[in-house]
């Protein structure tokens, strides 16, 4: 039975089966309710951090490319690492 707000009306005998519906069918809400923000949870946890903070790297590489050149991206690479994990 699906929960319905108007049950039980105006001065109805008690019964409990009816009633028992009506709390399950309110229980399998709430369950449901905490199944999607657990879902939501795990997508968050599972994606990557903000990484807007990270600029742009802007570098003219030479044929070959210099030892600080190689540096410079390798630490614009760990930069945006650090960024997109999760805190």
């Amino acid at each position: 039975m699906a929960f319905d707000p108007n049950w039980p009306p105006a001065n109805a005998e008690i019964e409990s089966a009816p009633f028992r519906d009506q709390f399950n069918s309110l229980n399998n809400k709430i369950d449901e309710c905490a199944t999607q923000v657990s879902l939501n949870d795990a997508i968050i946890s599972g994606s990557a951090g903000n990484c807007d903070g990270v600029a742009n790297l802007i570098l003219t590489v030479s044929s070959p490319p210099t030892q600080a050149q190689v540096q410079a991206i390798a630490d614009k690479l760990n930069e945006f690492l650090t960024a997109a994990k999760r805190q």
